[in-house]
């Protein structure tokens, strides 16, 4: 296995001149008041490493479901960049006022934007010079290096990890504002346990052998969501867990983060 090292975090201000569907039609974005309108939003990104891991249900885990299975090794060819955090209120509205509704909690800018749809949030992601990541990336990202860990923290269940979703510290009756507990090792916050995060796959089961930089299949119903939220039980916030979902639902614990080629 390749070795991985430390994430390096930057830190950008990029324009969003003008957001993009899924089927490449301009979306009509009106833009947010105030400094917002100079086009410009501060995007903290973590440089990801390329690199092999083993991809799937860690052994010994019995609470995978079966799509987790067969677990297999998948190369990711080149590094990436990853946002630090979920795309946040403040963030979103930069590139539009169309976050309504929301739930009263979310209304606050450092907590991540929900009832966003699948094609929303790509188009997020366009304008912002980035995509959204494959599920492959995502479940590389979320385990920082550590193959072999249950969770972005470890092994434990959150109610006996510190600081994790789920413990003592952690009110789980809605979702927390980001970096709220430490990052992973790679340095992102909030991979697990906080909204589930849109990824650029359609939903369906694994290949059964070694991958090179998969996307997932060619078409399908559902894309799939990854991380567990703030409401769910904590099988639910494990680094291999997948749910499919309606790319057309905006749900209230949904939310997404952006990926980026680098150059």
């Amino acid at each position: 296995m390749r070795t991985l090292r430390a994430a390096v975090v930057v830190t950008s201000m990029l324009g969003i001149p003008g957001l993009v569907s899924a089927q490449g039609v301009p979306v009509s974005l009106a833009p947010a008041p105030g400094p917002a309108q100079a086009g410009k939003v501060a995007l903290e990104w973590a440089r990801i490493p390329a690199g092999t891991f083993e991809r799937g249900c860690v052994p010994g885990d019995q609470r995978c479901g079966t799509d987790e299975h067969p677990r297999h090794p998948v190369t990711l060819t080149r590094p990436f960049d990853m946002m630090v955090t979920e795309v946040t209120v403040a963030l979103y509205r930069a590139a539009t006022t169309e976050i309504d509704p929301q739930p009263a909690w979310s209304l606050s800018p450092d907590h991540p934007v929900v009832i966003v749809t699948w094609d929303e949030a790509l188009a997020f992601c366009r304008g912002a010079g980035g995509r959204l990541p494959t599920e492959a990336e995502w479940e590389f990202a979320a385990r920082g290096g550590r193959a072999d860990t249950i969770f972005p923290w470890g092994n434990q269940l959150p109610t006996d990890s510190p600081g994790a979703p789920g413990s003592a510290a952690f009110e789980g009756d809605r979702a927390y504002a980001t970096k709220t507990f430490a990052p992973n090792a790679f340095g992102l916050y909030d991979m697990a346990g906080n909204v589930w995060e849109w990824v650029a796959d359609w939903g369906g089961f694994y290949g059964g052998g070694p991958a090179t930089d998969p996307t997932g299949p060619a078409s399908g119903r559902s894309r799939v969501v990854r991380g567990g939220s703030y409401g769910d039980d904590p099988v639910n916030l494990r680094n291999s867990t997948r749910t499919p979902n309606a790319p057309d639902r905006a749900n209230i614990n949904v939310g997404f983060r952006c990926a980026r080629d680098v150059p």
